[in-house]
């Protein structure tokens, strides 16, 4: 069971905890992470969901819920090493957006880092592929709706935000 800390719209703690997957109440969120790992060569880290998965097959960032106690920052880290086998300590990600939508924050964070492909561990039930992918193509995967539909919009609005 995943436990995920409740915040109100300002992002203020309500001292309460959700099980992941219950509803929400009106005006509880929680807070999420998502790393846009990018290489010298400009390019981006990119998985593919597992087909079982909601938006099964289609390509996004690594992410995902922020557990109960943890910061995203921490979060960010776990999910990179379950997801895809990549360690990184909390001051490598430099926080480039927040992204406030329906009932959850999103922190998004740049790593840059040259990671060759071959040393990414999929996650069984969570990844089934990755590889690094120019703006340009990752632009042309959403357009060919081959990338998860929100992951794709954050892109395009906050691509140019990576000044670091």
């Amino acid at each position: 069971m995943e436990l995920w800390d409740l915040y109100d719209s300002n992002r203020q703690p309500l001292n309460r905890t959700h099980v992941r997957g219950e509803a929400f109440a009106e005006g509880e969120y929680y807070v999420c992470a998502e790393v846009w790992m990018r290489n010298s060569r400009g390019e981006f880290l990119i998985t593919k969901r597992h087909p079982d998965k909601k938006s099964g097959n289609l390509w996004e960032f690594t992410g995902g819920g922020t557990l109960a106690g943890e910061s995203t920052e921490q979060s960010a880290v776990r999910e990179m090493q379950e997801e895809i086998g990549i360690r990184a300590n909390d001051s490598e990600l430099h926080l480039f957006a927040t992204y406030q939508h329906k009932n959850y924050f999103l922190d998004m964070f740049l790593l840059n880092r040259d990671v060759d492909i071959s040393e990414i561990v999929l996650q069984p039930g969570e990844t089934v592929d990755a590889k690094w992918a120019s703006e340009e193509t990752i632009l042309q995967m959403i357009e060919n709706g081959e990338f998860v539909y929100s992951s794709g919009q954050r892109f395009k609005t906050y691509r140019g935000d990576l000044m670091v």
